[in-house]
């Protein structure tokens, strides 16, 4: 089931941050410097994961 969550842009330096829910996190085992993939398209931003992937790097 889909879970939805309200997240924030902020700011650091030069950069757009966009700040993920601990939960989204840790459920894909995400990690300081992980570099994610993501879509952009007139209807959204799309960030394909697979959930506690390993192998990620």
């Amino acid at each position: 089931m889909p879970t939805r969550y309200t997240v924030t842009v902020t700011s650091v330096g030069s950069s757009s941050i966009i700040v993920l829910p601990k939960p989204v996190v840790d459920g894909f085992n995400l990690k300081k410097g992980d570099r994610l993939e993501m879509t952009v398209t007139d209807i959204g931003i799309h960030i394909p994961l697979e959930e506690n992937k390993e192998d990620r790097k």
